[in-house]
This record gives structure tokens, C-alpha cells and sequence, in this order.
């Protein structure tokens, strides 16, 4: 599979490339793209107005940029129409309305776009776990909290994989996320804590908090790579649907231990 990847010059995009390379029978790296230019077969510093041409040799474009290099590329998108057939969003903190243009451009140029705030595995487990969960303790009364930390260099808080847990939590238990509490805690909220500092890679909490007893569901990265080689799973698993929009939660438990298996 031939891979696009926007952020290239990031940490992350760096990681991605690195993966891809380990993986010449699977993957091949047609080039990325970054606020330093394009990069193509090795060669660095091409101008953007080869882009679309470039792009257009891909069959999955991965997007692990920031805000503004999503929002430039969903710019870039909407003008052109060389572009692959496949999309993986892994930049986090996208305001709603920016993700409603992802939905539109999925539909209006007939390509898959997966949004993933956190491309480990293992988060899709928790996110169904915590919901299993959910529904039997908090019959019980029990509260439930989520506490995400990640490294000082962080932008966006919560995490997009706070929200995406809270949020699945919400719509199961028919209860409201609350981030930033002030005074005293209500009954049908999912309180979300974020920490900042250190060289955190990423660790998420789930607290079940009862009168007699609590569980504690969590999740912790220990490496970079982790989610780069999640990306590409996830990559393969959008380049495989049909055109539209899709959310981590849609992928189906089978299909997730399929994806492990072959982790």
C-alpha cells in the first residue's frame, strides 16, 4: 500500500515513516508534506504546487499534523481532485465545525475519512470495556471519572481520547461530559481531569467510584512507535470501506481483534 503522509516532518510523522520502512513487502512511502514543503522519493524541499499531482500516486493520505496543517489540508482537498481514496485524521483537538467539513468533503468527493484521536488498539479495547463496564456499575451508583495525562508539550486538554471515552461513556449511560469542574460534582456527569508535565507519552483513567469499592480501568503508552503502528493498521482498515465519514467507533469488535491479530 502507497502512503501520504501529511505532518511528515512531526514526531509522529517521522515515527510513521520509520514504521513504513521497516515494512517494504506492505508499504511503500510516496512522500509527505509539512510546513517545510514537500517531501517525495527522498527528496526534499518540493513546492506545494506539485502537490496535488504527488498526492494523487497515494492510496492512503495519513494526517498527523495540528490544527492549522489539518484545516490548510482540508483546504487543499477541497480544490482538487487527484487525491487518494483513503484518509486517516490522527491530528487532535479539530473543532466540531472543522469535522463537519470532513464529513462534507467524505461525501462530496466520494473518499473514506477515519477520525482517529488516538490510534492505539488498545484504546479501542478500553473504549468498549468502559462502556460494558458503565452499564453495570452505574445502575449502582457508582460515579465515574476519566484523569488523561500526557507530556508538557501538549496542546490541546482533554485529550481527543478523553472525549472520545467520555463521550462513548455519555451516549451509552445517557449522562453529560464535564470538563473543568467547578463546585460540587452532579449525578448524571462524567467528570474528564487533565494533567500536564513531564515526558508523558499518554495515560488514561477510568474511575469507577463507589460507596463500598472502585475500579480502575487504564491505559498507558509506553512508546511512540505504538501508535504508529496503530496508524497503519487503522489505515488499511478506512482503505478498505466505502466512501463516507467514519468514527473510531464504528469499527465493529471483530473487525479490532482482527486488527490485533495482525499487530
Amino acid at each position: 500500500m502507497k502512503a501520504w503522509i501529511h505532518g511528515y516532518s512531526g514526531r509522529m510523522g517521522q515515527e510513521i515513516a520509520k514504521q513504513i520502512h521497516s515494512h517494504p513487502t506492505d508499504w511503500t512511502l510516496t512522500g509527505g508534506s509539512s510546513a517545510k514543503g514537500l517531501y517525495y522519493h527522498e527528496q526534499e524541499g518540493i513546492s506545494w504546487d506539485r502537490f496535488e499531482n504527488l498526492l494523487g500516486e497515494a492510496d492512503v493520505l495519513i494526517d498527523f499534523s495540528s490544527v492549522a496543517g489539518n484545516k490548510e489540508l482540508l483546504n487543499a482537498l477541497l480544490t482538487q481532485g487527484n487525491i487518494p481514496t483513503a484518509l486517516l485524521i490522527g491530528s487532535t483537538g479539530l473543532s466540531p465545525e472543522v469535522i463537519t467539513q470532513w464529513q462534507v468533503i467524505a461525501t462530496a468527493k466520494k473518499f473514506a475519512v477515519l477520525l482517529a484521536p488516538n490510534t492505539s488498539l488498545g484504546i479501542l479495547l478500553l473504549h468498549q470495556v468502559s462502556k460494558l463496564l458503565g452499564e453495570v456499575l452505574s445502575p449502582l451508583n457508582f460515579d465515574i471519572e476519566i484523569l488523561e495525562s500526557h507530556h508538557r508539550a501538549k496542546i490541546d486538554a482533554p485529550s481527543g481520547t478523553a472525549k472520545f471515552l467520555a463521550n462513548g461513556l455519555a451516549e451509552t449511560l445517557g449522562k453529560k461530559v464535564k470538563t473543568n469542574r467547578e463546585g460540587k460534582r452532579e449525578h448524571d456527569e462524567i467528570g474528564v481531569t487533565a494533567l500536564r508535565g513531564g515526558s508523558v507519552f499518554g495515560e488514561h483513567e477510568i474511575h469507577y467510584l463507589g460507596d463500598e469499592e472502585e475500579i480502575r480501568v487504564t491505559h498507558r503508552a509506553l512508546s511512540r512507535s505504538l501508535f504508529a503502528k496503530g496508524a497503519l493498521l487503522l489505515a488499511q482498515w478506512v482503505r478498505e470501506q466505502k466512501p463516507g465519514f467514519y468514527r473510531l467507533e464504528d469499527i465493529r469488535i471483530e473487525e479490532m481483534i482482527s486488527l490485533i491479530r495482525q499487530k
